[in-house]
């Protein structure tokens, strides 16, 4: 497989350009899908193949020097007390392995070990929340990064030169480009979602990046895309999800994440492994749950309940008591349906809110002087 390789403005920052597009809806990266991946986010375009990934060639101007061995060592054998030493000794694992899933981009970077990191700076880069330590499979961060396991005291892996870090770069982009290729798109959102291919491959790449550098064992029986889940256990699909609104779709796919094979062994039983193995988790959860909502409606526009009660002010107002407000989410479920509208989220505490949003604003007005106009006095109780 070969890779393009291209040169990286800036080894320690992010280059300055616009972000490029997320996927659409309907599109996830692969075989058939087209993104871009040029220097700044438009032109030229790449498609599933051998031209999917760009493998960035890092300069040797792009990387801090490597910390002193000899003087690491000093500081250590010292007892702290040759302090020349310490910010040698204090380098760490320095060195990653970036993939920027956006752009497609596939590079070795080191951060600047002699520049202390604060651990709140939200602004450092490579971004914490892309960090590869997978303990759930739920949302794919823009920005992915593994950690190499190179150490000045570690004789199986020492510090990788900039060569030794690209050539790494290269010999792993073909599991980088299985992991593009094999995320799933959230229909109706510009997100993706892991699948047991890409986060397989992902692990993968960890294991080349340990000390030790594991072979590759590709695809993990233990981690279960959730259609084939569904393909095995028909019962696992509750009616309410095809009504349940993206807050709560998305508590329902980190559930399904963490707990479905906990919960439902006879999946794992059905596909040979011990639902109690290590890692054993259900993944692309989130994506199953979109495509499965949007199914449901068959092409019908989704309008959150709130949406919805804003948008028709006869349902409810400040004056509706709460034998009204009771009736409420069966009215608003025959308006939407006959608009052809498919009402997501909980009706009924939709409704309980927008009354106490429309309450309070009476209070407001009663408190700057004005007389708001009532049908009934609420605001004392009669």
């Amino acid at each position: 497989m070969e890779h393009r390789e291209e040169h990286r403005p800036d080894g320690n920052e992010r280059p300055d350009h616009e972000e490029a597009p997320g996927p659409s809806p309907a599109e996830r990266p692969g075989t058939n899908s087209t993104v871009s991946s040029s220097e700044d986010g438009v032109g030229d375009e790449v498609t599933g193949d051998s031209s999917a990934l760009i493998v960035r060639e890092t300069m040797a101007d792009q990387v801090p020097p490597p910390p002193d061995t000899e003087k690491a060592r000093r500081y250590l054998d010292s007892g702290g007390q040759y302090t020349e030493g310490h910010i040698h000794c204090g380098a760490g694992h320095y060195q990653k392995l970036v993939l920027d899933v956006r752009r497609r981009e596939f590079y070795f970077h080191c951060y600047d070990w002699r520049v202390p990191r604060d651990p709140d700076d939200t602004d450092r880069f490579p971004p914490v929340d892309g960090v590869w330590a997978p303990l759930q499979w739920v949302r794919v961060a823009d920005i992915l990064y593994w950690t190499i396991d190179s150490h000045y005291g570690a004789e199986a892996r020492p510090y990788l030169t900039v060569g030794e870090g690209n050539a790494l770069a290269r010999e792993l982009a073909p599991l980088a480009e299985t992991l593009l290729l094999n995320l799933r798109a959230v229909p109706g959102t510009d997100t993706y979602d892991w699948s047991a291919e890409s986060a397989s491959a992902g692990m993968d790449i960890q294991s080349a990046c340990s000390r030790y550098r594991y072979p590759p064992r590709g695809r993990r029986p233990e981690l279960v895309d959730m259609a084939e889940a569904v393909s095995v256990r028909p019962c696992l699909v509750q009616d309410q999800w095809a009504g349940l609104d993206d807050r709560q779709l998305d508590e329902e796919a980190e559930r399904l994440n963490k707990y479905g094979l906990h919960l439902n062994p006879a999946v794992a039983n059905a596909l040979g492994f011990d639902p109690g193995v290590h890692r054993a988790s259900l993944l692309g959860t989130r994506a199953w749950l979109y495509e499965h909502r949007r199914e449901a409606a068959a092409g019908r526009p989704m309008q959150d309940a709130a949406v919805f009660f804003a948008a028709h002010p006869d349902l409810i107002t400040a004056d509706t008591s709460a034998a009204e407000l009771a009736t409420v989410p069966e009215t608003a479920l025959a308006a939407a349906e006959a608009e052809g509208i498919v009402l997501l989220g909980n009706t009924v505490y939709a409704a309980l809110v927008h009354r106490e949003e429309l309450r309070d604003q009476v209070f407001d007005e009663l408190a700057s002087g004005r007389q708001p106009a009532l049908s009934r006095c609420w605001v004392c109780g009669v």
